[in-house]
């Protein structure tokens, strides 16, 4: 059939329409882009103004700081060449002498001048005469900003703002230059109203704006008569394409409208339908390939339904096949009791796929031997029970399977000279095992049974061996489960112990001293009975409080209610007056937050070490220091007292020693941080640990 007139030009007579409309789209996209220019111009020229004024203007106002400075160092200089020049002069005579005070006094920007002090802020030359002879303390009283220069004067070079009330009654921000003068007493200051540096630039920002609101304005112009010819443009090109798009419609949704019809028909399965349809074109083509396809469709129709039935039934068993995955993959996530969890197994296995026996076979420990752990067999629910092993022969399917960790298929056990039969098996016709797996580790068998002869097919040894993979996962589940339990009994263990030893064996030392203190002031000094007997109450129920804070793993009482640098400074304080040594607390670097188990890890070492010194030091002097560096927070404390060697200290001290050097270090390891002692006989010791903050 020869084409006349084909659907190629006719679809390019409808792009030419769309060209077109996609030009106005375009178009409108170009003008709006235009106006975002527009205004982007219009917000940077303003932008860019403002940063030009602040730039000047913080520029002047550095120059202006230079200059203040540079004739402070100047007059300073000039005052020191002044005494050089006059070594008999003292400076406490020097108050009248002219050629100085024109020295002294020079002026600085509109309004400013120098003037000369002396250390204790007497002043000597001023521009104010009220000012000269009149000491500054009382006259830099407010602000306090004023103040705080002068103070840093006397030291050395100072500088800074402040703010001063100007002639007309205005507060305005002041800058003041001070230098010492060498070999004097005196001091130089050069102070004036910051401002008066930077009013050039506030002309110059009037000017800026008015140039940006002129540009902003030829350019809204300019944008006004581009939106008006796109729309003009725009509108025409609506015009011509609702034109186009009619005429195209007529010529083109007619044919397409009949097929659409024919395929519908087609669709429902009248397959006999054919469509007629004379355009000449390329869809007259396509209605012949499509009464074509018809044809064809019936003819395979015929052989479908049996396809569909076969595939039916082995998908259906696949889905049965993921079901008991899915299930055996939930419980294994949710039960770690194999006792539980291997019956689950075996039984859902048989009753979903109707095998005759399932069997679980693991590897016992001690003897290193396979044994049957699970017996799932049909018409009834026993199992055999795992503290009544049953061995198995080694050459048996399962023995073989178990020692080479190879599956094995026999869908005739006759023809199987690994077969042993079981008489309460002796149905059995095909089985199947497969090793139970955990890497390269055969940890088990699973042995499915069937009482018919073939039984057993690909997808039946990919699910026993998925299974059996999911199994070994299982197994290693509850190793590391029941592992992780121990760990967590140990580490609770060493945390309780290390608490007790932390709290209460401090606390019952001190009730101890406390108590032998009092029977020996009872027959001494009976008017310190009391006191010793009330510390004693104290301690006793301080450690009775941190006991229970302590099963119930809480923070330390005194980090609730204070942060760490006050809570170690209560500690001191309280050993101070528990023992009478002299102890020094100081904390130095720039304080930040930390975590809660830092602070409790550093105040349980502090609170060991101090114990220690209670203990053994013999001490008249303790240093705590806390540093606290970029990333590290160090606690140090030192004493003077009598030291001890680790290789010759008595088995006693040892004994009392060793878990409190122990409890710190693994305080400071668990943190990340590190722990160290440092101690010679007679020469003190020093207890250092340095935990990261960050």
């Amino acid at each position: 059939m020869k084409v006349k007139f084909g659907i190629r030009g006719k679809i390019l007579v409808f792009f030419l329409a769309l060209s077109l409309t996609s030009l106005g789209v375009i178009s409108f996209v170009a003008l709006s882009s235009m106006s975002e220019v527009g205004y982007i111009v219009k917000q940077n020229s303003i932008s860019m103004g403002e940063t030009v004024v602040n730039t000047s203007i913080a520029a002047l106002e550095d120059l202006g700081r230079r200059l203040l400075k540079q004739k402070a160092v100047d007059v300073a200089k000039e005052i020191e060449l002044f005494f050089e020049r006059h070594p008999d002069l003292e400076v406490s005579e020097c108050k009248g002498n002219e050629e100085l005070r024109v020295i002294a006094i020079q002026r600085v920007g509109r309004t400013g001048y120098t003037m000369a002090y002396d250390r204790s802020y007497t002043v000597y030359f001023s521009a104010n005469p009220n000012l000269v002879g009149a000491n500054l303390h009382g006259v830099a009283g407010e602000p306090a900003h004023y103040w705080s220069i002068l103070e840093r004067s006397v030291a050395g070079e100072a500088s800074g703002y402040y703010d001063w009330e100007d002639e007309e009654g205005n507060v305005r921000p002041k800058y003041m230059y001070c230098v010492p003068v060498e070999g004097t007493e005196l001091v130089v200051a050069a102070t004036t109203y910051i401002d008066e540096f930077s009013a050039p630039a506030e002309g110059t920002k009037t000017k800026i704006a008015s140039a940006v609101l002129a540009t902003s304005e030829y350019i809204d112009e300019q944008m006004d008569k581009a939106q008006l010819t796109f729309l003009a443009v725009i509108l025409g090109m609506i015009v011509v394409v609702s034109v186009l798009g009619y005429l195209l419609a007529r010529t083109i949704t007619g044919p397409i409208l009949e097929l659409t019809k024919g395929v519908e028909v087609i669709g429902k399965g009248e397959l006999d339908y054919s469509i007629k349809m004379n355009t000449g074109d390329e869809i007259q083509q396509l209605a012949e390939q499509f009464n074509t396809m018809a044809s064809t469709l019936k003819e395979s129709y015929a052989n479908l339904e049996q396809k569909v039935e076969e595939r039916t039934k082995q998908e259906r068993q696949r889905v049965e096949q993921l079901h008991t995955l899915n299930e055996v993959s939930r419980k294994i996530s949710s039960i770690v009791n194999l006792d539980e969890l291997l019956p689950y197994v075996g039984n859902l296995l048989r009753q979903t796929f109707h095998y005759h026996s399932v069997n679980i076979f693991l590897f016992e420990l001690e003897s290193g031997r396979v044994t049957l752990k699970a017996l799932c067999l049909s018409g009834q629910e026993g199992l055999i029970p795992v503290g009544v092993p049953l061995e198995v022969d080694e050459d048996s399917i399962v023995g073989w399977v178990a020692q080479t960790g190879e599956p094995l298929l026999a869908n005739d056990v006759g023809k199987e000279p690994k077969y042993r039969a079981v008489e309460a098996l002796s149905d059995t016709k095909s089985e199947l095992a497969v090793a139970v797996k955990m890497g390269e580790k055969v940890l088990g068998v699973l042995d499915i049974e069937s009482t018919e002869v073939d039984a057993f097919g690909e997808a039946d040894l990919f699910t026993a061996q998925t299974l059996a993979d999911q199994l070994a996962v299982a197994l290693e589940n509850a190793r590391l489960y029941e592992e992780t339990r121990q760990l967590a009994v140990m580490d609770e263990r060493n945390r309780m112990a290390r608490e007790i030893h932390d709290t209460l064996a401090q606390g019952f030392t001190g009730i101890i001293l406390q108590l032998e203190a009092a029977e020996q002031a009872l027959s001494e000094k009976p008017s310190e009975l009391e006191r010793h007997l009330s510390q004693a109450q104290n301690l006793a129920r301080k450690s009775l409080a941190e006991a229970r804070r302590s099963v119930w793993n809480l923070r330390p009482q005194a980090l609730e209610q204070l942060p760490l640098a006050e809570a170690l400074g209560q500690e001191v304080d309280r050993f101070n007056k528990e023992t009478g040594i002299n102890v020094r607390f100081t904390v130095s670097g720039d304080r930040c937050d930390l975590l809660p188990e830092v602070e409790t890890g550093l105040l349980r070492i502090c609170q060991e070490s101090l114990a220690n010194v209670r203990k053994h030091a013999k001490t008249s002097d303790v240093e705590v220091n806390l540093t606290f560096n970029e990333s590290v927070i160090e606690l140090r404390v030192s004493d003077n007292g009598v030291g001890f060697k680790p290789d010759t200290t008595d088995k006693v001290r040892k004994k009392r020693g060793a878990f409190g050097l122990i409890g710190m270090r693994e305080r400071a390891r668990g943190l990340g941080g590190s722990f160290e002692v440092e101690s010679k006989k007679g020469k003190g010791t020093l207890v250092r640990s340095v935990i990261p903050t960050k």
